[in-house]
């Protein structure tokens, strides 16, 4: 008799995730569907990369169609699909150049090296409590939150942690050996928390006070899911890095760093590099995903579905975010409630210690919604 999913994966795989009894064997639209031929409503995206859901027709066609052409030619040579997306990010964001790589946290990587060697004698980054930029070593030293990091060795120096939304702290902690802020426009990982307006106008004033750079993080709240396609343009905050991931590579392994020329011009090859980034299936999958989630009339529909579900979830507990990155405070533990969810045929995750996290694909719909509100309503 074949072995469960799970029960192969354990014998196979490192066990560096806590994994669900539950197997998925196809997708389509913003439905799951098991083995069993149970039916779920994905509420959690893979975590905020399905922006079309599963299986986009603009998705499977653009990938297709690459790859009859070439998968790979290493990044010695231009490749055209990586160019027209860097095209497109590039006008869509007012930035200058762009840096292509695999992921989330090599994104960030890229952006802590880019910023040191952009200034010669400053290395010190203030980022904040509860933050997420990636596990590899420097993203990590980055990242807000000490369990991630125990059991690990020292962590790379120069990174300062400061309570989120405390504009008096930020103020004593940045000064003019500050290299930049580094956040999250909403921490996601960390809590779903969103920036008061005072802390936005205090780390542009330090910017401007001091000659640091704001660093974005956009990986998880960029491109659509919070409304539009920047989250920190959204908000106000004067970035002059954005790094980008998840969402961007229409389900492939893709990130970016987008930064002003003034941080482009400190480069020169062999500073950086990275074998796939910015590989031309992603790439093509990539440039399908903006075509789409770049319109008006798109992004529209991400406002009204976010105004719907905040609407929804004020029954159950505090509501925190913006677009389609919504948490809601809870007072059962999180873990039996995503469980439960997921008996219910709904599929969510977490954020923190208390908050559950709701990260459904961009197309979805208003008759999606009310049937994910009622699953939860049986259960919150």
């Amino acid at each position: 008799m074949k072995k469960k999913f799970l029960s192969q994966d354990a014998s196979l795989i490192a066990s560096t995730y806590a994994k669900a009894d539950v197997e998925f064997v196809k997708g389509k639209g913003v439905k799951l569907f098991d083995s069993k031929g149970k039916k779920y409503l994905d509420f959690a995206s893979g975590i905020s990369v399905n922006a079309l859901g599963h299986c986009h027709p603009a998705i499977t066609k653009a990938i297709k169609k690459q790859s009859e052409k070439f998968l790979h030619i290493s990044n010695l040579y231009p490749n055209e699909p990586q160019i027209k997306l860097a095209q497109k990010m590039l006008s869509l964001t007012k930035f200058d150049k762009a840096f292509f790589c695999n992921s989330g946290t090599e994104a960030n990587e890229a952006a802590i090296k880019f910023t040191r060697k952009y200034f010669a004698d400053r290395i010190e980054i203030v980022t904040f409590v509860n933050s997420f930029h990636g596990r590899t070593y420097g993203a990590l030293s980055a990242t807000g939150q000490e369990k991630l990091k125990e059991g690990f060795g020292s962590m790379l120096t120069g990174f300062k942690h400061i309570e989120w939304n405390d504009s008096e702290a930020l103020k004593k902690a940045v000064n003019k050996k500050t290299a930049a802020i580094m956040l999250e426009p909403i921490i996601a990982e960390g809590g779903v928390l969103t920036p008061s307006k005072n802390f936005i106008k205090t780390i542009n004033e330090l910017k401007k006070k001091t000659g640091c750079l704001i660093i974005a993080d956009e990986i998880q709240a960029g491109l659509g899911r919070c409304g539009a396609i920047s989250c920190s343009k959204l908000f106000g905050i004067n970035a002059d890095i954005t790094t980008w991931a998840k969402p961007i590579g229409g389900g492939l392994p893709l990130g970016m760093v987008l930064m002003s020329a003034k941080i482009a011009a400190c480069l020169k090859p062999g500073d950086h590099g990275t074998t796939f980034g910015g590989n031309p299936v992603a790439c093509a999958a990539g440039l399908a995903l903006l075509e789409i989630i770049s319109s008006p009339k798109f992004l529209a529909n991400v406002k009204a579905r976010s105004a719907q579900l905040k609407a929804g979830l004020a029954r159950f507990g505090k509501v925190r975010g913006e677009g389609l990155l919504l948490g809601v405070e809870v007072k059962k533990p999180v873990a039996e409630i995503i469980s439960a969810c997921r008996e219910q045929g709904l599929i969510v995750v977490r954020a923190g210690t208390n908050v559950l996290r709701l990260l459904p694909p961009l197309i979805v719909t208003k008759s999606d919604v009310d049937k994910a509100l009622k699953k939860l309503s049986l259960l919150l």
